[in-house]
């Protein structure tokens, strides 16, 4: 939508300040949006004023665009890396949650043991 703005937009003041035809303006427009050649094309001031800043907001909206896609490449990357991170974050919980039933387990078993050990102590120191 900005580009069609942009566009029409010069094509009127092209049309106007340069006094040329619709077919003329739009040749114009067209080679100093796509910089062919890195001319500036016009006669009058306003009309490199226009050319201008065709040729620079076409490399400003080339640059958004490659924003954009970068943008979207990386976030399509790391979206991916962290759902494999948040699978690895639960697989690492569940075996947390596992070992934390086996020490409690093992503790158990523990005290089962020293108070066994206290019962024989207390026998033999009898």
């Amino acid at each position: 939508m900005l580009l069609f703005a942009l566009l029409f937009i010069s094509l009127f003041i092209t049309i106007y300040s340069e006094g040329v035809s619709v077919i003329d303006a739009v040749v114009m427009i067209s080679n100093a949006f796509t910089s062919n050649g890195y001319t500036i094309l016009g006669v009058t001031r306003i009309g490199k004023v226009d050319s201008l800043i065709l040729v620079w907001g076409g490399y400003i909206l080339s640059g958004v665009g490659t924003a954009t896609l970068t943008a979207a490449i990386l976030s399509r990357y790391f979206s991916r890396n962290n759902k494999q991170f948040e699978n690895k974050i639960e697989l690492l919980e569940k075996q947390n949650n596992g070992l934390e039933e086996k020490i409690d387990k093992l503790e158990d078993q523990n005290e089962s043991l020293e108070n066994k050990l206290d019962k024989i102590l207390k026998y033999y120191e009898n």
